[in-house]
């Protein structure tokens, strides 16, 4: 392999910190960890996705912005990556709502004039797609060089549903954080939670989260188990509270009240820090994922969890089927609290059945934290490059 001429840039297209979303931090994370093994020479930077296009609020590595909603933006953009002669390599994190258009079909305006090899990662891959879908996913997958899936799952409908090509698909998983080491009896102390039996959900606050069917399961869980809590750690979506304020959390709020469990709920309004959640789970009894889309591809928030060595009560989706088994979770089948409830009981009751959980959870996980990851996507770089990326491993000496 040759070596890189200096200045030598890979772009990640895609939303970024300080804006609140799962997929900006996912991508913040993912760049530290690539970072961390790339060889001098080669920079990361990212053109970050925002409506308003306000590059003040961005920090390196966010060195531009676009505004994927206007078409015009996607094309000037995609004409300033082509003109920078250090780009090399384009990554583009797509979502459909993140491009403007029907689908986010303003995405093939840029890839129409863009010049660079471009990767891109499907977030959300869903079965029997309409005509409109296919074809903005066909059209985008044919241009790529290579096109990422988190999931085993997804990589089967986008061969099968898709017809994209099996030589084009590569599937890497979403990256996990290393567990926390402390202790959780410290931790619960430090966060207020000292004897309790804890319960969490985080992410951002949507009604499709399904929050309420923890709230409601609460009063099952607290009545076998008074010292029960469940903490709902978040912010509303920053989308949802455009459109309407804050009122999903005031009905979270006003069901908490309505069956009397102040004692047994806490809704913290807070995005959380990376550390401050890791601590948070590694303090959790049971993991409870409520989400509603059984056909979500992936979830950050699912994973973390598994990574902290959680007991897992998930709704049926995607990712639930392929992580989960009797021995690290349950899987729901019914959408009835009732059901939650007598599955968080029974695990409260069983405290070798839930290290057994917590245990296996952990070990699903081992082979991807980040550091994993990023090595992945690093010789993926490597190939499409054709050339070394990567800080050579060095030898084990005895």
């Amino acid at each position: 392999m040759t070596a890189f001429i200096p200045e030598t840039k890979i772009l990640f297209l895609s939303t970024f910190p300080p804006k609140k979303c799962g997929i900006a931090s996912f991508t913040r994370d993912l760049i530290r960890a690539i970072n961390s093994i790339l060889i001098p020479g080669i920079s990361i930077e990212v053109c970050a996705l925002d409506k308003k296009a306000n590059a003040a609020l961005y920090k390196y590595p966010a060195s531009s912005t676009m505004n994927g909603h206007q078409l015009d933006a996607c094309i000037e953009t995609a004409i300033a990556i082509n003109n920078d002669a250090a780009v090399k390599l384009v990554f583009i994190e797509h979502e459909f709502g993140l491009y403007g258009g029907e689908l986010g079909e303003y995405l093939l305006g840029f890839l129409s004039m863009l010049e660079k090899p471009f990767i891109i990662r499907f977030h959300t891959v869903l079965p029997n797609p309409s005509a409109k879908m296919l074809s903005v996913v066909q059209s985008i997958a044919l241009l790529a060089c290579k096109v990422i899936v988190m999931t085993k799952n997804s990589a089967h409908i986008i061969k099968q549903d898709y017809q994209v090509s099996a030589d084009k698909i590569i599937i890497i998983a979403h990256g996990t954080h290393a567990n926390s080491i402390t202790n959780a009896d410290e931790l619960k102390v430090k966060y207020r939670l000292a004897d309790k039996r804890v319960l969490t959900t985080f992410g951002l606050l949507s009604s499709n989260k399904g929050i309420e069917k923890g709230i409601l399961a609460m009063k099952e869980i607290s009545a076998a188990f008074p010292d029960a809590l469940y903490v709902v750690l978040g912010q509303t979506h920053p989308n949802l509270l455009e459109q309407e304020g804050e009122k999903y959390r005031l009905y979270l709020q006003q069901l908490i009240e309505e069956n009397g469990l102040q004692q047994n709920v806490r809704l913290i309004n807070e995005y959380i820090p990376t550390g401050k959640l890791m601590e948070y789970l590694a303090l959790t009894d049971i993991y409870l994922f409520t989400s509603k889309d059984p056909a979500q591809a992936v979830s950050g928030t699912f994973l973390y969890a598994m990574s902290a060595g959680c007991a897992i009560i998930s709704n049926s989706f995607v990712l639930a089927k392929e992580m989960l088994d009797e021995k690290t979770g349950v899987i729901l089948t019914t959408a009835e609290e009732s059901e939650l409830a007598e599955q968080a009981i029974r695990i409260l009751k069983d405290p070798w059945l839930q290290k057994e959980m917590n245990n296996n959870a952990l070990a699903k996980t081992r082979d991807m934290t980040w550091g994993k990851v990023s090595k992945e996507h690093a010789k993926l770089f490597s190939e499409i490059l054709e050339t070394a990326v990567l800080i050579p491993e060095q030898p084990a000496y005895i």
